[in-house]
């Protein structure tokens, strides 16, 4: 099984980090590719960066699908491009925040997601309503870190997420939170042995990982999105500049 990973940023500085932690999640027959973006905004904290970069996203999954790849992880919690890609690829593709937010409405009647920025905050909404899924969707809360900051400063991100989830969990009452940013790498495990160290044992979903499991799950299983839902696009018949 072949799956590429498009981390959406103009940078491959994190791409060591993120291919350490994907080793957790997948089976040894899994091979995975950690690619970038040549083009688009920096990253994606808002609905101009998300517009920006969809292109070269989609580019990316077709060059995929020509490649021989069995499915792709976009790995952003904004799901950016998905739907779009879905009209024009077969293979499965999963970005990281349908996965997780499923997964937190399976075992928590009341959950909550901890993103990065306001901005990421009002995409994260979007996406629940759009899924259906924002009847149980307690609170959106965001830390206002752009994702080159979340790691300058060592232990700030573990202070910051764990008085945040405390907060959800005293305040909100939340009893599931989902990570709202891949970037935080490792977050959900710390945090998980903290909360569990002071008696709040709540769960605390990665994106990566749920999404990684969902995906391979999908794979195995001969799944990928409904025709029904997403007609495909014969690109031959259109005339879009960006696209041969």
């Amino acid at each position: 099984m072949r799956i590429k990973v498009i981390v959406p940023l103009l940078t491959s500085k994190y791409n060591s980090a993120v291919q350490e932690e994907i080793s957790y999640y997948i089976a040894q027959d899994v091979l995975i590719t950690v690619v970038n973006l040549e083009s688009g905004s920096p990253s994606i904290e808002s609905r101009y960066d998300e517009m920006y970069s969809t292109p070269e996203i989609v580019d990316k999954i077709i060059e995929s699908e020509k490649e021989g790849y069995d499915g792709v992880f976009v790995s952003c919690v904004s799901d950016p491009a998905i739907s779009v890609a879905r009209e024009i690829v077969d293979i499965p593709i999963v970005g990281g925040f349908e996965p997780a937010a499923l997964s937190a409405g399976m075992i928590s009647k009341r959950w909550g997601v901890i993103t990065i920025t306001q901005s990421c905050a009002r995409l994260i909404r979007d996406l629940a309503t759009l899924a259906g899924i924002h009847q149980k969707l307690a609170c959106i809360c965001s830390i206002d870190q752009s994702i080159d900051e979340l790691h300058q400063i060592p232990g700030k991100l573990e202070d910051v997420l764990l008085t945040q989830t405390k907060r959800m969990v005293n305040e909100e009452r939340v009893t599931a939170i989902v990570l709202g940013c891949t970037g935080m790498i490792g977050m959900a495990k710390y945090l998980s042995k903290e909360m569990g160290v002071v008696g709040m044992p709540i769960q605390v979903i990665d994106p990566t990982a749920v999404a990684l499991g969902y995906l391979q799950m999908m794979i195995r299983a001969g799944l990928t999105h409904s025709r029904l839902e997403y007609p495909k696009q014969d690109l031959r018949k259109r005339r879009i500049s960006c696209i041969e």
